[in-house]
């Protein structure tokens, strides 16, 4: 695991994002492989924690019309486009970080997709997920793998030049990172991660597997008609978006 911005205070991440407002999403193709892996839609109260500018809840009000939405960032900015877009939402402004604003078992269906990378301390947000969920509820999420440019991830230090750590090392990287926070995650630590938030993994999917074939500019070319085989038969440890679709985990006996 690699951090960076783990020293800074909450009031300068914060005003940090605030200046992010422009930042897209990842594309309609994401959202709805995100909103597939989620199984069937809610009828009861969803929460997309972290919810940026709104590219999921807008989908989710088209897909899942019966559901109850909210939407939960602690930028204001983000959240103020995100009520431009994704509709019939409550939008919530709350420190991810810190105890969610709502009741236990309030939500049938959580999403989380490239934010727990962005906390300094992911596995309470994710405990508090799992205890805003209902009995039976499920958390679909997202994570940047850094196993998704193996076994350039290893190898951080030896990458030279700007350029080259650009294409073969994650956006996570220190090296490569334009975020106020960031962490660097391998698979074997995502699903440890998941698990200390007391949650247990039911299904997983993976986007963009080894991602660094497409940063190349040459060989992206003899990549790019391989991408739909690679998607259907490589593992999504090799995914640069691991997609996992969790629900609470039983206490021990």
């Amino acid at each position: 695991m690699l951090r960076t911005g783990h020293e800074l205070d909450a009031g300068t991440i914060r005003a940090r994002y605030e200046a992010l407002v422009d930042r897209g999403g990842l594309g309609r193709g994401f959202v709805q492989r995100v909103i597939a892996l989620a199984g069937p839609p809610a009828t009861g109260a969803v929460a997309d924690v972290g919810c940026g500018t709104g590219e999921l809840l807008a989908a989710l009000a088209a897909a899942w019309p019966e559901s109850t939405l909210y939407g939960v960032d602690f930028a204001a900015s983000r959240l103020g486009v995100a009520a431009s877009v994704a509709g019939r939402v409550t939008l919530v402004d709350a420190d991810l970080g810190a105890a969610l604003p709502f009741t236990d078992g309030a939500f049938d269906a959580v999403f989380c997709t490239e934010v727990l990378e962005h906390l300094k301390d992911p596995a309470r947000c994710l405990r508090e997920i799992r205890r805003v969920l209902a009995p039976g509820g499920r958390l679909t999420l997202s994570v940047p793998n850094a196993t998704g440019f193996a076994p350039f991830h290893r190898l951080g230090r030896l990458v030279p030049g700007a350029w080259l750590r650009g294409k073969l090392l994650p956006y996570e990287h220190p090296a490569n990172t334009d975020q106020p926070i960031d962490t660097c995650w391998t698979y074997g630590e995502i699903v440890a991660l998941v698990r200390a938030g007391g949650l247990a993994i039911e299904a997983a999917d993976g986007v963009a597997h080894l991602r660094y074939l497409e940063m190349l500019p040459i060989v992206r070319r003899m990549w790019r008609p391989l991408v739909p085989a690679a998607e259907r038969l490589l593992p999504s440890r090799f995914a640069y978006h691991v997609l996992l679709r969790c629900r609470a985990a039983e206490a021990p006996a």
